[in-house]
């Protein structure tokens, strides 16, 4: 409610608390709108010549504006010069307040658009009147004698009245005031006193109830996006009917509304209604998510993986654009991704809310975040630790957390999981008979010479020696009757060059011999070799976590082993060894160097070797572990380490991250981080 103590102070308002108490007792706050009023307003515009733009209503415009003409015609004769000469005695204020007692039961949009109308009316009418009045019509003559429209002074102020109504403000709060004012100049009433006194008055009033404009909609705003975030606690935190209940104000658009998937060179599109049953992947990210090529590299791949296992959508949301700024970026990283998209017309710039609340209650950071729904509930507020950790096994989504995974699959866990996004040859299992074992090395071994290309094993260049290694392995390997597939797994850009040589090294020893049709050498990408390592993290991250708790099963303790030393001999930059068959447990972690010494001797007595390989029943593991027992490692302490780890989605809601080396608290920072870590 107004209150006269809310106005400046000044002369100016000695009088305008009481008369801007009688203007709101003018006003019904059941006050109605008018639903054409942007139609009058184009035609209001079309007749003062605001706009050259013609306009023509439409048959259900018109049958509106029959209702609207009795009270057009009434503000209209208010504002005739007749009229408002037989007010002349009466203020400003009073023919204002009159103005608006006639319309107190239209709400104020209605009652600028009304007045506007009625002063568009006349000062047509005027106009007309003045053009052909100088042409010597005796009928236009006629017309300005009877109605009194005083020509004689007309000449300055039709110059006067065009400014005026130049200078009307768009938000129309001075619209009464100025149209009386307008109406007296054009009818020749000499009033230019109080209209500077008037003007200036109206101008205070306009930059106050701006001001005030702008406080009551920041509340309004602030009002909203409470609404807002209470809408999406509501809708996240429990079932709703279906995905659409969820989708719709995420997305701000209706079930009609078509989303399209650019993954192939064919476009692809769905309507949101298509999403209402089902799994509904919601990709939250900023609009860079191209950035995030690691992220962006594991749910491509997962989506690879999973989506002829268990049919489901992702959608994209970028949160935090600029619409007018980003439609440049926006079209780009939407190209050859799997995930369905708006078009960028549809994109509602309603999602500050949405970040915020993200933000807030999901830790959200602009990297790409993936929000599960399953048949209108969110079972995943950020499902990309399962994606990253578990793949395939992940799906179909279901009510369930990681440790439930480790729980149901950990037993069954060997080196084809460890090795998951590495390639598909490690992964995949062929449809013969055949034994299928995969054999990664890595790490570099100290030289005891910088210039190591003599004779002695103990001192060959990394990639003959690696080359020699996986050479004796497939020595070893071809009595077994089993298919082998190799790869060097690289760590930094020193070892990625190394990989290139040992590639070249292996295949040469490869192609055109014995071992052609069951030995593989495979050539890792770069972005998988960045998925390897920080994926063996995760694992030995999470397993070190529930042996601290003592909730790790027994049967996986192997895996925990395993993963962690890799990571270790990492971090010495020391050369290591896993062998494992895909699909069973049966997996060796084992010191490099060692194990090129166990197959020298294997290859110095290949005919005892066959022996042991036919009294295992060709178990090429079990009885490459029997001749590893004589040549045990022993695990180094690592002096100095830093061991860094970013953890996601839903794992970042754990209590404390412990190192998987020390066992020291890790500090968070962007990531977890321990010890020597600068």
């Amino acid at each position: 409610m107004f209150s006269s103590q809310m106005l400046p102070a000044g002369d100016e308002w000695r009088c305008e608390g009481r008369l801007l108490k009688e203007t709101q007792n003018t006003h019904s706050f059941s006050a109605k709108s008018i639903p054409v009023a942007d139609a009058v307003m184009k035609i209001v515009e079309n007749t003062l010549n605001i706009t050259t733009q013609s306009y023509e209503p439409n048959g259900e415009e018109n049958l509106a504006l029959v209702d609207l003409r009795p009270i057009i015609q009434k503000i209209s004769c208010e504002l005739s010069p007749n009229c408002l000469a037989s007010q002349a005695q009466g203020s400003l204020e009073q023919r204002t307040l009159k103005l608006l007692t006639l319309l107190d039961r239209f709400n104020w949009e209605a009652k600028i658009v009304i007045i506007l109308a009625g002063f568009a009316t006349n000062f047509a009418e005027s106009f007309l009147i003045k053009e052909v009045y100088n042409t010597d019509n005796t009928m236009a003559k006629g017309l300005e004698i009877l109605k009194g429209l005083g020509q004689k002074h007309t000449g300055d102020n039709w110059e006067t009245a065009y400014k005026l109504i130049s200078s009307l403000q768009p938000s129309g709060s001075s619209i009464p005031f100025s149209s009386i004012i307008i109406s007296s100049v054009i009818s020749g009433d000499r009033v230019s006193t109080e209209l500077v006194s008037t003007i200036k008055r109206i101008e205070i009033i306009y930059n106050y109830f701006s001001s005030r404009l702008k406080q009551c909609q920041a509340l309004e705003q602030e009002e909203k996006i409470k609404e807002k975030y209470e809408e999406f606690t509501r809708i996240f935190g429990g079932r709703q009917a279906d995905n659409i209940e969820i989708l719709k104000p995420l997305l701000c658009c209706g079930e009609e509304e078509v989303l399209i998937c650019n993954s192939t060179n064919k476009e692809k599109k769905i309507k949101l209604s298509d999403l209402k049953k089902g799994t509904v992947i919601v990709l939250f990210s900023n609009i860079y998510i191209d950035t995030y090529s690691e992220e962006v590299s594991i749910i491509k791949a997962f989506y690879n993986k999973t989506i002829t296992i268990s049919q489901y959508y992702i959608v994209w949301l970028p949160i935090g654009y600029k619409k007018e700024e980003h439609r440049t970026t926006y079209a780009k990283v939407v190209v050859g991704k799997p995930w369905y998209y708006l078009k960028y017309e549809s994109l509602a710039e309603q999602y500050v809310v949405l970040e915020n609340y993200s933000r807030k209650e999901w830790g959200f950071n602009g990297k790409p975040m993936p929000m599960v729904l399953n048949n209108g509930q969110v079972i995943h507020h950020d499902a990309f630790s399962l994606i990253h950790m578990w793949g395939h096994l992940a799906v179909p989504f279901g009510m369930y957390n990681e440790t439930d995974l480790w729980r149901k699959h950990g037993h069954n866990l060997g080196i084809q999981f460890i090795l998951s996004y590495l390639h598909d040859d490690f992964t995949i299992l062929g449809n013969d008979q055949t034994p299928q074992y995969v054999c990664v090395f890595g790490g570099k071994r100290p030289h005891k010479s910088k210039d190591a290309r003599v004779a002695n094993n103990s001192t060959l260049a990394d990639d003959e020696w690696f080359g020699n290694l996986a050479g004796m392995l497939m020595a070893a390997a071809l009595p077994a009757n089993i298919k082998l597939k190799m790869a060097y797994l690289w760590a930094n850009r020193e070892e990625a060059d190394l990989a290139m040589t040992i590639k070249t090294k292996v295949k040469t020893i490869i192609n055109g011999t014995q071992y052609e049709e069951s030995m593989r050498y495979v050539q890792v990408e770069q972005a998988n070799a960045k998925l390897f390592w920080s994926r063996t993290e995760s694992i030995a991250l999470q397993l070190s976590m529930q042996k601290k708790y003592g909730t790790l099963d027994v049967n996986i303790e192997a895996l925990l082993e395993n993963t962690r030393s890799i990571l270790q001999f990492n971090q010495l930059n020391t050369a290591w060894v896993a062998i494992g068959r895909l699909g069973t447990t049966d997996m060796i972690f084992h010191d490099a160097e060692k194990f090129f010494n166990c197959l020298e001797h294997i290859k110095g007595d290949i005919r005892k070797w066959k022996t042991e390989l036919n009294a295992g029943a060709g178990n090429f593991i079990k009885v490459l572990r029997g001749r590893l027992v004589g040549y045990k490692y022993e695990t180094k302490e690592i002096e100095k380490h830093c061991f860094k780890h970013v953890v996601y989605g839903d794992a970042m809601q754990k209590e404390g991250m412990h190192c998987v080396f020390c066992n020291k608290p890790m500090k968070m920072v962007v990531h977890y981080e321990c010890c020597d870590c600068e």
